[in-house]
């Protein structure tokens, strides 16, 4: 329990301060827990990061998981882009620490294999969405789906940042836009 509050309130703490100016003594005062317990579970606020990013991620590949084993592959797609465009308006935080991390990642050794490892699931996550969708193309698609989320992963990223730093930014255009493009890309995949 005093785990799960410590990696809520680091969640918190860094989304709104960032992690440069974020120190152990707020996340423990956050979290209602002592000092010594932040250090005891996980050492300092490069490990912390880590664990809320990876928390984060778990939650979301469960999400999808749900989604693929439950969505007709002819749905797929469009469940997929929802999922992912209601994300960036109720999980704002999960994105700014995204973010966060891709700037620690560049530069941290502790931080960068980590990066390295959630952006592989989340790779792998939309290639099993990406493989369901392409299921139901009867003519046999020649797109990678796995090459594909290569693809999509940074678009989703980035419209997400877009809408972060420009709250103005038509985010339900964007996406309506994307989903017209994947829907015709698909539909001619196997020609």
């Amino acid at each position: 329990m005093t785990r799960e509050r410590i990696i809520a309130a680091t969640s918190k703490v860094l989304a709104e301060k960032g992690y440069d100016a974020t120190t152990l003594r707020e996340i423990s005062r956050e979290a209602q827990a002592a000092p010594g317990l932040v250090h005891y579970y996980f050492g300092g606020k490069d490990q912390l990061l880590v664990e809320v990013l990876q928390e984060a991620g778990q939650r979301f590949n469960q999400t999808m998981k749900l989604l693929v084993q439950e969505v007709p592959a002819d749905q797929a797609l469009d469940a997929f882009l929802t999922k992912l465009y209601e994300r960036v308006g109720q999980e704002p935080n999960v994105y700014r620490l995204r973010y966060e991390s891709f700037s620690l990642g560049l530069h941290n050794p502790l931080i960068e294999p980590k990066v390295r490892e959630r952006l592989a699931q989340r790779r792998e996550e939309i290639g099993s969405v990406m493989a369901k969708v392409l299921e139901s193309d009867t003519k046999g698609s020649a797109i990678d789906p796995n090459t594909l989320a290569s693809l999509l992963l940074p678009l989703f990223d980035g419209l997400a940042l877009q809408k972060i730093m420009d709250p103005t930014f038509d985010l339900d255009a964007s996406y309506q836009l994307l989903a017209r493009m994947l829907h015709s890309l698909l539909s001619h995949a196997g020609e």
